[in-house]
């Protein structure tokens, strides 16, 4: 599926919790090298992720999530009686029911937004900018606010439970993708175009519903923990981007990747990100590694890159990004832009 972009991105905020976890703690934590004949190094030196930032136990999605979504609303100067509509795509809610965008609307005071929750593993964000886009389109959002907050501390947890429990030298091959896991809250308040040639240019989606079984967690509403075949699905995903990014850039677009000044893709570890590079005909000097510090943040991690892209003050108006989002389903999301919100 693709569609022309109709909105621009206007800000952008974040939040990270202060207390770090190290691979080699995690490793530590089930006895990798007694157990399991892995050293502590294992996970670092396999994924390349050397920490990530890990919540507390009782710190709900929504809170990680309102403390993006003030930043970004104070950065951009809208204030939350001008947010329309506001989607929430994390993997993980507060509740079953009612859907967290309500908790959101709530804590921040928009009071004259519509507000749901869209699911979609890691490409949650990726989606709801694209739904967000469609409301500006027709006119029913002037002002749209993207959130999430994820807790991937809650599947590590749950992974190092069921650890415990496996056999001594037993294979944990499809637990490793929740230790790669880490927190983060990210918002992006959307709005539209200021002109027809800067925003968003367009969206490129996919879904490929015969990989369904490569990455799950949960059944019939059971709160089980996150079983991955890593190597499939990342196989699977860096075959799937190649076609799509083929499409909106030459294709729809007609640009090249050496007019790209940044790509920023979904990262579960270095080498994925590598392939990225390899797939897009980029250099790795383009794409904002964060992977390394943050780990797998979830559907956090593009609007992250682009936070810290802005607060660095590395992008500038006029310059060509690309988005590539990838998620379990399998799904892709890509969306190309011309900056404009410096």
């Amino acid at each position: 599926m693709h569609s022309v972009g109709h909105s621009r991105i206007i800000s952008t905020g974040m939040y990270l919790p202060p207390e770090r976890l190290s691979s080699r703690e995690l490793m530590e934590m089930f006895r990798s090298r007694e157990r399991f004949g892995l050293p502590y190094e294992w996970l670092e030196r396999t994924t390349g992720i050397r920490e990530r930032r890990f919540a507390p136990p009782d710190f709900k999605s929504s809170e990680m999530a309102v403390a993006a979504a003030r930043e970004a609303l104070e950065l951009g100067e809208v204030s939350p009686s001008q947010i329309d509509a506001i989607i929430y795509c994390g993997v993980l809610r507060d509740h079953v029911e009612p859907a967290t965008a309500h908790v959101v609307q709530d804590k921040i005071g928009a009071r004259n937004a519509i507000a749901f929750d869209v699911s979609n593993a890691c490409l949650g964000f990726m989606n709801g900018m694209h739904l967000m886009d469609a409301l500006i389109a027709t006119g029913q959002a002037r002002r749209g606010l993207v959130v999430t907050g994820e807790r991937g501390n809650h599947y590590i947890r749950k992974a190092l439970r069921v650890l415990a429990e496996l056999p001594d030298n037993g294979d944990f091959s499809d637990l490793a993708a929740a230790l790669t896991l880490g927190d983060a809250g990210a918002a992006a308040v959307m709005g539209p175009k200021l002109d027809p040639e800067t925003g968003i240019k367009g969206f490129v989606v996919q879904s490929q519903g015969q990989h369904n079984g490569l990455c799950v967690c949960g059944d019939n509403g059971e709160d089980t923990h996150l079983v991955t075949k890593i190597t499939e699905i990342v196989r699977e995903t860096t075959r799937l981007v190649g076609p799509l990014y083929q499409a909106l850039m030459h294709e729809h677009l007609g640009w090249q990747p050496s007019e790209l000044s940044r790509y920023i893709p979904h990262q579960v570890g270095l080498r994925s990100v590598r392939k990225h590079a390899e797939v897009a005909q980029v250099p790795l000097e383009i794409i904002p590694i964060t992977v390394d510090y943050l780990g797998n943040i979830i559907s956090a991690t593009i609007p992250v890159n682009i936070s810290l892209l802005m607060k660095d003050k590395k992008l500038t108006n006029g310059e060509r990004i690309y988005l590539s989002g990838t998620g379990s389903g399998i799904s892709i999301a890509q969306a190309a832009m011309v900056w404009d919100a410096a």
